[in-house]
């Protein structure tokens, strides 16, 4: 009896501990048996820390270091030289998809698009833009579906004229493609200072494959289509 007495005491002030105090404010820190990662050992940006002696969360990149993927430019950008795996600042066409004032088209001189060119742009397409724009380019990737309210965020489908046919008005030539994944554009973020410029060219290069290849499948189609329908035609007759 007296162990059932001790137990449900126990009991109750585990209860009490874990959900009866909920919510109240306290002038000292609560006892947590589940803290739920409220507190941990990474810095806020801008924030201070004890940990370092000067105070300052913010810490600089240790000497000689650059980030994975990257590597340090023997010229300035602006000098208008390539920085195959680099950040990329205005200069170029490689650097900025621009030839003076306007977009230009095509890929830059120093791009070999071959096959293994080809497949660095798929998988780059997959890191990063399938989430949105599904791995076919039509828009319907994955984060589509988590609009406000329940609806669809519009995302551009890169099927569409203004990104495929060059005799479109609206037409986006690779330059400015470039320009897009570095800069951002609408809900889009930039990505410039996450993916080198040689990669955003692949991308690109992957994109307009893709492009090509339902362009093509569609006339297929459509001769397919036409044949048969001549066939049925002359059958008829």
């Amino acid at each position: 009896m007296r162990y059932i007495f001790l137990a449900t005491i126990l009991s109750g002030l585990l209860i009490l501990g874990m959900f009866g105090l909920r919510g109240h404010k306290f002038n000292e820190t609560p006892v947590e048996i589940f803290p739920d990662m409220d507190r941990q050992d990474r810095i806020n940006a801008q924030s201070r820390s004890d940990f370092f002696a000067d105070g300052a969360g913010s810490r600089k990149p240790v000497n000689g270091t650059v980030p994975i993927g990257f590597s340090i430019p023997e010229v300035a950008a602006n000098e208008g030289d390539a920085i195959l795996d680099g950040f990329s600042l205005t200069g170029s066409y490689f650097n900025s998809g621009q030839m003076g004032d306007y977009f230009g088209d095509g890929m830059p001189v120093e791009i070999k698009a071959n096959k293994a060119f080809l497949i660095r742009g798929k998988e780059r397409y997959g890191i990063y833009c399938a989430i949105c724009h599904a791995d076919s380019g039509n828009g319907n990737g994955p984060v589509r579906s988590f609009g406000p309210n329940g609806g669809q965020i519009p995302i551009a489908n890169l099927h569409d004229a203004k990104f495929s046919d060059p005799s479109n008005s609206e037409y986006r030539p690779d330059g400015e493609m470039f320009s897009i994944i570095t800069k951002g554009r609408g809900l889009m973020g930039p990505y410039g200072g996450t993916i080198p410029a040689k990669d955003r060219w692949a991308i690109i290069a992957y994109l307009r494959v893709l492009q090509d290849a339902k362009i093509s499948a569609a006339e297929q189609k459509d001769k397919e289509e036409a044949k048969e329908s001549e066939k049925v035609s002359t059958e008829q007759t």
